[in-house]
């Protein structure tokens, strides 16, 4: 992900379900993972899988030492009391691939989910969320609102009364998948092919996937 690549990498300078991985490229539910590529799938079960690609120089980085450091980062998260079931958050997959190092995690609950970005992605509670709407209280639901389709619309007062339904709350560029039914997703954010959602960059506001 990236702030465990960011903080990761500079820490080796002193520093099954329906989404998986395929033998001839690296997958996150219907999303090929390049470089600079985000991704997060949720399934019906909640289950989260996240994935990134990013630039790596093995002339500059460890990669023994980077994937060391990955999986003792999950491993606190699990032994921690943040966790909510026995190996919370799993690694699926690291690679390094043509100067590209891919990281793939199984995370059991939207929960930990939220929970282990906030703590370890160093994520700011104002601008990151992933739960139930009406547990949605540091980040301030607002904007414009449409359905994939472009046919229905709703204000973010409408969007904080749908207190059963999900919301996905990102600051910049993701391209996410959610295998269930999408009510709205903010203006800034596109669907494309296979209902995926690819978020606004972060300087054009928060994204919002409701679901």
């Amino acid at each position: 992900m990236k702030h465990i690549f960011r903080q990761s990498l500079a820490i080796a300078l002193i520093f099954a379900v329906a989404a998986g991985v395929t033998g001839c490229g690296k997958k996150v539910g219907d999303i090929k993972l390049n470089k600079g590529t985000n991704a997060i799938y949720i399934n019906e079960d909640g289950v989260v899988r996240y994935g990134v690609g990013e630039s790596f120089q093995s002339d500059d980085y460890d990669e023994e030492e980077l994937e060391e450091y990955i999986n003792k980062e999950v491993s606190d998260y699990n032994s921690s009391t943040m966790a909510s079931v026995d190996d919370a958050i799993k690694v699926e997959k690291f690679d390094v691939d043509d100067d590209v190092a891919y990281l793939i995690l199984n995370i059991a609950t939207v929960y930990d989910f939220n929970e282990y970005f906030k703590e370890y992605n160093k994520e700011n509670e104002e601008s990151f969320y992933a739960g139930k709407v009406s547990d949605c209280r540091m980040v301030h639901i607002k904007g414009n609102f449409v359905s994939p389709d472009r046919k229905k619309t709703a204000r973010g007062a409408d969007i904080r009364k749908m207190d059963d339904s999900n919301i996905l709350v990102l600051n910049g560029q993701y391209r996410v998948q959610i295998d269930g039914d999408v009510k709205y997703i903010s203006e800034n954010c596109k669907t494309g092919d296979n209902g995926v959602i690819t978020t606004a960059e972060s300087d054009s506001g928060l994204s919002y996937i409701v679901y």
